[in-house]
């Protein structure tokens, strides 16, 4: 008997109250309350189902999520988990920086206000997925892609004194925006019905969702604007943003506030709606799952063996792969799992299930930078990178990760 591929979608309200505050200094440990709510935040649910398996994917408009600020992983996901089981569901970050800090770099996941919060999100999270399995129905899959230029830049720069952030020297210098490495594609699928009308539309890109840091208002940034867009036009289903490997990635206009984010939003709501769009000729997906236990570097102030366990996830749809990375991986590593990978098409997410800080590369081990650390918010070992790469490549059907 042929299987049948279904697709189901739902949206939940997870905007926090004000004093579950945001990140103001990862390296100082601090937050702050929250003034304002600029745009709510919400956590995205697609169901897929075919013949025996069922899996949900969940993008929540939140900055992370690690095993210790949700108070154990395991037992956070059975706490959602339903008619799909914990180990099927897929949680991913957009990482905007203006939601809770939620991944434990400050004592904010102590409060009874962040629990609180927390425990209420689990419920919304519950509900929604059984929503989306409930409405799943017959679909087909269509991909494409297209490049979105202005809006992202590699923003590791080398200078004689090391490595500085490009949001030091802004405005950003034309030269700066053409360095390498930098991935400008946006990545969309439609999941649509067989009566034409689209259930979803999945859309992944690279960047980190700073146009709006440290400014205290709550704002779902331009993954919300994305999404916003989508909807209000009424023909795009269920919006549902991935961020990629963002690890080195910046906007040109980081802490330049909502009108970046505005224009970084509608310009990819843009190119998603006018792409053209190549049809799938696929009707089941395999999911597959592996654990990865990674050492945590001293100095580092981390002490929960469980917040440095990668956990990778895939979903492969004939020739094209899905490909669930935890952590803030770097541009480089995702173009090399592409590169090397045995599928036509493949979409790398970062930012996936708990986090595990940054996983830089070697090289970028060697020289230095913010996102070496150690810290809280960088703290794996320095192999992390070739280990989670090396894994990743088993998954998806190569031995080994190809040498450079």
């Amino acid at each position: 008997m042929s299987q049948i591929l279904l697709a189901g979608a739902s949206v939940t309200d997870i905007t926090p109250p004000l004093e579950v505050g945001l990140l103001t200094s990862s390296v100082r440990g601090e937050y702050k309350p929250f003034e304002s709510i600029r745009t709510p935040l919400h956590a995205r649910v697609l169901v897929l189902k075919s013949g025996t398996e069922t899996v949900a994917v969940v993008a929540l408009d939140l900055l992370a999520l690690s095993d210790t600020s949700v108070g154990g992983w395991n037992a956070f996901k059975e706490g959602i988990a339903g008619s799909v089981k914990a180990g099927k569901i897929i949680l991913c970050c957009t990482h905007t920086h203006n939601a809770p800090e939620s991944g434990a770099i400050t004592d904010l996941y102590l409060t009874s206000a962040f629990q609180n919060w927390l425990k209420d999100v689990q419920g919304k999270l519950k509900l929604a997925i059984e929503q989306a399995l409930n409405a799943a129905v017959p679909c087909s899959v269509s991909i494409a892609s297209e490049l979105l230029d202005g809006f992202s830049l590699q923003r590791r720069i080398k200078t004689p004194d090391g490595i500085i952030m490009s949001d030091s020297i802004q405005p950003i210098r034309g030269d700066l925006m053409e360095r390498e490495p930098v991935d400008r594609r946006v990545k969309c699928l439609k999941f649509t019905s067989g009566r034409g009308v689209v259930i979803a539309t999945v859309v992944q890109a690279i960047c980190h969702p700073v146009h709006e840091m440290c400014m205290p208002h709550v704002s779902a940034e331009f993954p919300g604007e994305l999404c916003n867009a989508l909807d209000e036009r009424g023909l795009n289903g269920m919006s549902m943003f991935l961020n990629g490997a963002a690890g080195d990635t910046n906007p040109p206009t980081v802490s330049m506030g909502p009108e970046s984010s505005r224009k970084h939003g509608l310009a990819m709501a843009e190119i998603v709606e006018e792409q053209l769009y190549t049809d799938l000729n696929v009707s089941s997906f395999t999911f597959q799952h592996r654990e990865i236990q990674l050492a945590i570097r001293p100095g580092s102030g981390i002490t929960n063996p469980s917040d440095a366990l990668a956990r990778i996830n895939t979903l492969t749809f004939g020739d094209l792969a899905i490909v669930f990375l935890p952590g803030e991986i770097f541009v480089e590593t995702a173009l090399k799992i592409e590169r090397d990978a045995g599928t036509e098409q493949t979409i790398i997410v970062g930012f996936s299930e708990n986090s595990i800080g940054y996983v830089p590369t070697e090289t970028a081990f060697t020289e230095g930078g913010y996102e070496t650390g150690p810290g809280r918010w960088s703290y794996v070992e320095h192999t992390a990178e070739r280990r989670i790469l090396n894994e990743t490549m088993r998954l998806i059907g190569t031995d080994l990760a190809k040498p450079n």
